[in-house]
């Protein structure tokens, strides 16, 4: 999946590790976000494909941060 970029967004350093390790073990470039904002604000440099969102953090959640990416 070599180019393939994938958003991680939580609140847990150890879930956010687990991920990245294992998904560029297979190829994939990660870039990591602790909460809803700091990934709408990575999102628009980084350009993934894909974005692994988790529901509960601070700042703001999941279910808000979907829907900015929605609407942009």
């Amino acid at each position: 999946m070599k180019g393939k970029k994938i958003l991680i967004v939580d609140d847990e350093a150890d879930v956010l590790d687990l991920l990245s390790f294992n998904l560029e073990n297979e190829g994939y470039e990660i870039i990591t976000a602790i909460n809803g904002k700091d990934a709408l604000e990575k999102m628009n440099n980084f350009h993934p494909h894909l974005i692994i969102l988790d529901c509960m953090m601070p700042v703001m959640d999941g279910f808000e941060t979907c829907r900015n990416i929605r609407q942009n």
